[in-house]
């Protein structure tokens, strides 16, 4: 569903496109500040925000943060028994080439993104206790911090254009394909100290189902404000 938003989005990239210039005579922008809607519906959702510098005439820097809680997480909704004072911070660093004429902020362009997201909290787990004999003593339910980095690397291609003619409200449709590595970091429990009664089926945002590196493929868009 979201490719197709994608696609549809780039037929209105096209179709607004003929209808407003990108680059109005006589006027320049610098900056472009931006915030990502869909990064609410990603499945390790923030609040993300931009904003993409022109350095040259036909090049830009585009950086990205973004941060989440567990309440407005809605696909931690199955794991909120599992694990508490969940967060997520993500961060993004883009570098930018606008082809065919086209004059940084506007035009269609080639990117390469720099990605790292930081998943922290706490995981609730039934330990299993054990004395000298090894036998269990008795069972404890505890939290033990856990997090997640992941690092990535993307290269993009997309279309920035201005909704208005004044150039000032911009809409920014990307695709891209990329490589992520990701380690998962679970702090070692005491002597004597077992995790028991683990899910059969572990899904949830600190799986390791994939491998620790993976191919991914993005897209989305950003609506901003020109300066």
């Amino acid at each position: 569903m979201i490719y197709r938003l994608l696609v549809a989005g780039l037929l209105l990239a096209g179709a607004v496109r003929a209808q407003v210039t990108p680059t109005v005579p006589g006027l320049t922008r610098s900056w472009v500040l931006k915030v990502a809607p869909l990064s609410l519906l990603d499945f390790s959702s923030t609040v993300q925000v931009a904003v993409e510098g022109v350095v040259a005439p036909n090049q830009s820097l585009q950086l990205e943060l973004g941060y989440g809680w567990q309440a407005m997480n809605p696909w931690l909704a199955p794991n909120q028994e599992r694990y508490r004072r969940y967060e997520v911070w993500r961060g993004r660093a883009e570098w930018r080439y606008y082809w065919r004429g086209g004059q940084a902020p506007f035009g269609v362009y080639t990117a390469i993104e720099g990605l790292y997201k930081r998943e922290n909290a706490l995981e609730k787990a039934v330990t299993a206790v054990y004395g000298e004999p090894g036998l269990v003593q008795y069972y404890r339910q505890s939290s033990w911090p856990i997090a997640k980095d992941v690092f990535g690397i993307n290269v993009k291609i997309g279309r920035q254009f201005p909704l208005l003619p004044n150039g000032r409200l911009v809409f920014d449709v990307y695709t891209g394909l990329g490589l992520r590595a990701r380690s998962i970091q679970r702090t070692d429990l005491p002597n004597g100290y077992r995790l028991t009664r683990q899910p059969i089926i572990d899904i949830g945002p600190f799986t390791t189902y994939g491998g620790a590196s993976l191919f991914s493929l993005s897209g989305g868009f950003k609506i901003g404000y020109a300066l």
